[in-house]
């Protein structure tokens, strides 16, 4: 009967450390960055929205330079949206919160972007929040998007899933007891995010990160000590590469 109830008092406060975790809410500010290249009137306008790797705009100028590129020398302004530390469901919910359209517009003149690419996953699978969440929240930022007619996904990129340290003990704690209620105590759970959403969302334009860097192991020079974020070098190296990966549609042809 002691152990019982000892077990049941157990479980309680293990749930309630969890619910208090989960809903404590970031203080830090979103970071937004734009950088232009071969500025003009009719530029090309791209936004990339995710979480620390769209943080600051390290993959920038390359990025508008590779669009630039690729469409004959057409302005393109590119814009970013960085929301450190956020896995999927938290960013929606503050990028709704604080960007509502109007003024998330501004930074392209008050019109919506032509281009839009969600660079996000690596929360989710660090923190350990569910593929489920990971797909209806990605899904539901796509939505945000509705009048935005290109819209792509860059796959959950490859980290240290297996050795990344979380930088307090509250995190470590979180991600310990989430681990084991929604990834059956796996560390390892890109390929099984990527399905879900595959599985779940097929005609969802996907950026294949795989093509960047396919693996963490032998590419760790392309990473900061954290094993979970690209160094600024290879982060402008990041940049070139989504420029020339993502899809462009046809009707965007240079107007300079």
């Amino acid at each position: 009967m002691l152990h019982s109830v000892l077990r049941s008092s157990l479980v309680l406060a293990a749930l309630g450390v969890v619910l208090l975790l989960v809903f404590v809410k970031r203080t830090d500010e979103p970071a937004v960055a734009c950088a232009t290249a071969n500025p003009a009137d009719s530029d090309y306008k791209m936004l990339v929205v995710g979480e620390s790797w769209a943080a600051g705009g390290k993959f920038f100028p390359e990025l508008p330079a590779a669009v630039s590129a690729r469409l004959g020398g057409r302005g393109v302004h590119a814009c970013s949206v960085g929301f450190s530390g956020r896995n999927s469901k938290l960013l929606y919910y503050e990028l709704v919160e604080k960007f509502p359209k109007e003024e998330l517009y501004r930074l392209f003149k008050g019109v919506a972007p032509d281009k839009v690419i969600f660079m996000t996953g690596v929360n989710d699978i660090i923190q350990h929040v569910g593929a489920w969440n990971y797909v209806d929240y990605t899904k539901k930022l796509v939505d945000y998007f509705v009048e935005v007619q290109d819209v792509e996904v860059i796959s959950i990129p490859r980290v240290n899933e297996k050795y990344y340290t979380p930088t307090n003990v509250y995190s470590k704690l979180k991600r310990t007891i989430l681990r084991c209620i929604h990834d059956g105590c796996d560390y390892r759970v890109n390929d099984v995010y990527r399905i879900a959403l595959m599985r779940d969302h097929p005609d969802l334009p996907t950026i294949e990160y795989d093509n960047f860097i396919d693996r963490f192991e032998g590419h760790e020079e392309c990473y900061t000590l954290d094993g979970v974020h690209l160094t600024n070098e290879c982060l402008h190296k990041y940049g070139t590469f989504i420029g020339k990966a993502m899809a462009i549609k046809s009707g965007a042809l240079a107007r300079n």
